[in-house]
């Protein structure tokens, strides 16, 4: 027997009552609840719902007997694997491009001395950081950090500067092909250090066991132009040192050691080529996407393009030649078309009237009638099926609106950035095309339809209808 089917018979014993009373009373067939205490079936998710209402459930177990019927569903790394996704995008939602600038830091005063403490070590690698960032031009960074040490904030603060630096990062996957959950962790930092410095963080990555690479005490280090930080795995100890032979000799070795590792990410921030990567990693096939706004981009024509696009400032001939081809490229798909949006992004879309993922610059707000027009399409096809439009429940899972997340199992993952983000839409890419990270996202967007984290299809539909009835008020 599953987990979640000893689960629900536990709770139809303890509540005292029949299986077919219950039945009639959430309105179910009293032999699916039995084939279901049996695995003979999988119940639907409305009439799981409807069990956690009848149960009267606390907010621990409900929240267990989901777990539980998500597990049966998809299986346990399944399981894991969307969990993580879902713990990825609702992080990076959290994120907030703008900081306060860095405190001014004029000396290290710790060369060459053993620093103790997590506090101690934690400070004195931003203060090496902000000197070296302020003080060197077009500094360089050479990261192998341990897991413990996020460094996210700390190189973001300095981008969102304005510091003129870059970062190369040894990252450790884990091995092991069920632990793809863990490597998607990983992203939590990647994806805002590629965004703020605009390319200039270049994570590479090998296969093995941290322990594995940790053969003394102090194994972890920074190379900065003028020090080296070595540390501890527990960052109870550091070492800064100012020794410059030292320092070119850990340069060396980290260099060798990225010849042998493979680029995590690949970043662009010239716009045109940002657009002509939209296109090339679009396939005719498929398409899926998340986003906070629906992806409209079908039904954009070229009379509209011509409509909205003339500014004199912009490289009219071949942006326009490139948005065309773009939009003819996702009128052509008549496989898997799948996009993920919600609620916000649909209300700020016809409020505003801008398409999030084009800069403003060169499209400017569409009229009324134009995204009412849209919306009645996309109502069509996804009520007749050619079309999957999965808006989320905002309680369990949120879409950065810096973002647009795009997933194909052949060309991997790409993310752009939207016109929320504090540099605008276009101002940088990033490409993921590592197997297991791929393979878990494409999981993660086919998993989606019925599950808890998007609302029925009927529920879209009607919300939708709802907001191309007001527009025509």
């Amino acid at each position: 027997m599953s987990k979640f089917s000893i689960y629900l018979k536990n709770l139809i014993e303890d509540s005292g009552e029949s299986i077919s009373f219950i039945a009639r009373s959430i309105e179910a067939e009293r032999t699916s609840i039995h084939k279901a205490l049996t695995d003979e079936r999988i119940l639907s998710y409305k009439v799981v719902q409807a069990l956690a209402r009848h149960f009267n459930l606390p907010v621990d177990k409900k929240k267990e007997f989901f777990r539980l019927y998500d597990i049966l569903l998809q299986g346990e790394e399944s399981y894991e694997n969307r969990q993580a996704v879902c713990s990825l995008l609702n992080a990076l939602s959290s994120i907030r491009f703008s900081m306060l600038p860095p405190p001014q830091v004029d000396s290290i005063e710790l060369a060459n001395r053993l620093i103790k403490g997590e506090y101690a070590v934690r400070n004195a690698i931003r203060n090496v950081l902000i000197y070296e960032a302020t003080h060197t031009d077009k500094a360089n960074f050479s990261m192998y950090v341990p897991e413990k040490l996020d460094l996210t904030m700390e190189l973001m603060e300095l981008w969102l500067a304005q510091c003129d630096y870059s970062v190369d990062a040894l990252l450790c996957f884990y091995s092991n092909h069920t632990s793809g959950s863990k490597n998607i962790q990983l992203l939590r930092s990647v994806i805002p250090l590629c965004l703020a410095s605009r390319g200039s963080y270049r994570p590479y990555y090998f296969c093995e066991t941290p322990k594995s690479a940790a053969l003394s005490p102090m194994s972890y280090y920074i190379i900065t132009p003028h020090y080296l930080i070595q540390l501890s795995e527990d960052l109870s100890m550091a070492q800064i040192r100012d020794d410059t032979e030292l320092i070119e000799f850990y340069q060396r070795f980290f260099r060798n050691l990225l010849e042998c590792c493979d680029p995590l990410v690949r970043c662009n921030s010239n716009i045109l080529e940002v657009l002509q990567e939209y296109i090339s990693n679009t396939s005719p096939d498929s398409l899926q996407i998340m986003m906070p706004q629906p992806c409209t981009g079908r039904y954009i024509t070229p009379e509209v393009i011509r409509k909205y696009m003339h500014n004199g400032s912009m490289p009219y001939k071949e942006m326009y030649n490139l948005v065309e081809h773009h939009f003819s490229v996702l009128q052509q798909i008549n496989g898997t078309y799948q996009t993920v949006f919600t609620e916000k992004g649909l209300q700020d879309l016809i409020t505003t009237r801008t398409m999030m993922d084009l800069p403003p610059q060169y499209v400017p707000p569409l009229e009324n009638q134009d995204i009412r027009q849209m919306l009645r399409y996309l109502y069509d096809e996804i009520d007749r099926g050619s079309v999957q439009g999965m808006l989320v429940r905002p309680t369990s899972l949120q879409l950065p609106d810096y973002l647009s997340i795009y997933v194909h199992p052949k060309t991997g993952l790409h993310i752009y950035t939207t016109n929320a983000f504090v540099y605008g839409a276009y101002c940088c890419n990033i490409h993921i095309a590592e197997a297991s990270i791929c393979r878990i996202f494409y999981g993660f967007m086919q998993s989606l339809a019925g599950s808890n984290l998007v609302y029925s299809k009927a529920d879209t539909l009607q919300l939708l209808a709802q907001h191309i009835a007001e527009m025509e008020v």
